[in-house]
């Protein structure tokens, strides 16, 4: 089922994309091999003109329009006009490699206009099991931040439970990460990956070893498509023998390429590492809130049952805690204190 449901997406995110936006490692290197079999020596050069190749693929995007709705959203969120923020949201494509985002963000805008609902029915969907291992730490606080302002308490510790369970191994993994560069996701992605710009479909499950939506930064792309293609280029040089000073450039171009990649996969884990550091101190302070409430409420209970606390009793009247099993002579002489939500705490999250 939730691979069923991921291959969905990835049709979705294929559509409407154009060949002519994205550059095919195997067609290139086909047409690079018959660039040295025609001895073109300017159409040669031109292929490996690496800087022009970044220009033309490498910036674009095989969402565009979903993306320019993403920057919309955010800019009439950031002012405070969130159900105008929420309709941009909504417009973004299912099959889009934001999608996600969009539903995180349009969960903090409810959020924000204080319908704890409606905010929950976004992070419910976040944290489903077909996405729950393509999402950040954030949807987990969000969803931790709502219940404990709507008083859900038992529904806090469950979602920070279910944090643990699910994000702890990925989060240890990430951090690794930040500090190898590499690992077999990586390995993965590098040994797979064939057209620029990247999507969501060369990337599948490795996505749940590696950084949130590390197949769209530019830096990254760049270098992976250089690494890619001068492998490619050597492989064609090597098997027909050509020069040795053309080979050793390529190599020089594939080395360095290499190394500043796995050097723009430490920096993106190390940012993921350091906000997920900061959830993790969040969801924290969630659960101590809610336990330091669950107690308070407790403590009021008791507090309430004391004389002082009810009507003024004299010496013939007795108070006692409501156990269900009223006496006759009880009937009518209820006090009674409904539980409501604490409203107006202020502590620093």
């Amino acid at each position: 089922m939730i691979k069923s449901i991921l291959a969905s997406l990835v049709v979705l995110a294929a559509i409407g994309v154009r060949a002519e936006d994205r550059l095919s490692a195997q067609q290139w290197s086909d047409d690079f091999a018959a660039a040295l079999k025609s001895k073109n020596t300017n159409t040669t050069l031109q292929m490996v003109d690496f800087d022009k190749l970044d220009q033309k693929y490498i910036k674009a995007c095989s969402d565009c329009a979903d993306k320019t709705l993403m920057e919309k959203a955010r800019k009439v969120y950031a002012r405070g006009q969130y159900d105008e923020a929420r309709a941009l949201y909504d417009q973004v494509s299912k099959g889009s490699s934001y999608w996600l985002e969009a539903v995180e963000e349009k969960a903090w805008t409810f959020y924000r206009q204080n319908q704890m609902d409606a905010s929950l029915g976004q992070t419910k969907t976040l944290l489903a099991p077909q996405f729950a291992g393509f999402v950040g730490s954030e949807a987990y606080f969000l969803q931790s931040l709502a219940n404990l302002k709507a008083c859900n308490y038992k529904e806090v510790f469950e979602t920070n439970r279910l944090f643990k369970e699910k994000q702890k191994p990925r989060l240890a993994e990430i951090q690794t990460l930040s500090k190898t560069g590499m690992n077999d996701a990586m390995t993965k992605v590098m040994a797979t990956t064939e057209t620029f710009p990247m999507s969501f479909s060369e990337v599948g499950d490795a996505a749940n070893h590696l950084p949130q939506l590390f197949y769209k930064d530019i830096e990254f792309q760049r270098q992976l498509m250089r690494y890619k293609l001068t492998e490619k280029a050597l492989a064609i040089l090597k098997a027909e023998g050509k020069s040795n000073s053309l080979q050793a450039s390529f190599e020089r171009t594939r080395d360095t390429s290499k190394a500043k990649m796995i050097a723009r996969m430490k920096e993106l884990a190390a940012q993921e590492t350091t906000d997920n550091f900061k959830i993790v101190q969040k969801l924290n302070l969630v659960e101590v809130e809610a336990i330091q409430r669950l107690h308070a409420d407790v403590e009021m209970d008791k507090n309430l049952f004391k004389k002082s606390d009810f009507n003024e009793t004299n010496s013939d009247q007795l108070v006692f805690v409501d156990d269900g099993r009223p006496w006759i002579d009880e009937l009518d002489k209820y006090q009674v204190r409904t539980k409501a939500c604490p409203q107006n705490i202020r502590r620093k999250m």
